[in-house]
């Protein structure tokens, strides 16, 4: 529901996006030891999702939401911004939750962490 509004959200601001890449939802607890994350991960518990828009083109990484010219971590925070001031406006109603920004590393590009964790987070 959470995913739902975000994505709702943007359209009707005039940001035409089809869909959020998922990259990471629920995880066992044996893959996201694998991983390295905590072990009481809101991803465990099929109440997180790490995702990015990839509207245009369509290649597979975060697009360039903040028109600087190129895809990095700050397209994440504009994201997050975005998703942020939502949660500011009570947008989520009983869904609030953790709300994280990830740039680049070796397995994935710029992205975005929401939850629906009962209490704010921020990272």
């Amino acid at each position: 529901m959470k995913l739902e509004k975000i994505l709702h959200t943007l359209n009707d601001e005039g940001h035409a996006v089809e869909g959020l890449t998922i990259m990471s939802g629920y995880r066992t607890p044996f893959s996201n030891k694998a991983i390295g994350n905590v072990q009481y991960s809101r991803h465990v518990w099929g109440g997180a999702a790490d995702f990015y828009i990839d509207q245009s083109p369509k290649d597979g990484v975060m697009d360039d939401l903040n028109k600087d010219g190129v895809v990095n971590r700050e397209d994440a925070v504009w994201l997050a911004n975005f998703i942020s001031n939502m949660s500011k406006q009570s947008a989520f109603g009983p869904r609030v939750g953790g709300l994280g920004i990830y740039g680049a590393n070796a397995a994935h590009g710029p992205c975005v962490h929401v939850d629906v964790r009962g209490t704010l987070a921020r990272w």
